[in-house]
């Protein structure tokens, strides 16, 4: 895919049922981007920046704050439904996503149909990280123009 096509919008008669979305790959999650996601969030929870109090806490290490991977799927989604309407999102977690992970999103499309004036498209998304292990497990509603 050019840089040109990766600017298109998505369009409605461009999905089918059981497509799968392109794998994206996120990270590793830094130490630097747990500190600045607790800055911008006020969430200064200390098992997300500072090693020996997550082990006192009885974890591997630091982890990444739920709602920053939470926000890494959602920027996976929108990025995929270019001009489209997010609608609904939903998300359950899974599993801990530690510093240093690297994420795996991936997502397939469940149905599309149209609703009150609106084409819409229901994906499944979920993160695993380099070894698998499944940190999210979730669900959107993107409103799509037609051609």
């Amino acid at each position: 895919m050019s840089k040109e096509d990766s600017k298109k919008d998505l369009f409605f008669e461009d999905i089918s049922t059981g497509m799968e979305l392109p794998t994206s790959k996120k990270g590793p999650i830094v130490r630097q981007q747990l500190i600045d996601y607790a800055s911008a969030s006020g969430d200064y929870n200390k098992i997300h920046y500072d090693e020996g109090f997550a082990k006192i806490a009885k974890l591997p290490g630091c982890i990444a704050h739920g709602m920053l991977v939470m926000s890494t799927v959602g920027s996976y989604i929108t990025d995929w439904a270019k001009g489209g309407v997010l609608k609904d999102f939903k998300i359950r977690f899974a599993g801990m996503t530690s510093e240093n992970d690297t994420l795996m999103l991936k997502g397939k499309v469940l149905k599309k149909y149209s609703e009150n004036g609106e084409n819409l498209v229901e994906i499944s998304v979920l993160s695993e990280t380099q070894d698998e292990r499944i940190t999210t497990q979730g669900s959107a509603v993107i409103a799509l123009k037609a051609k």
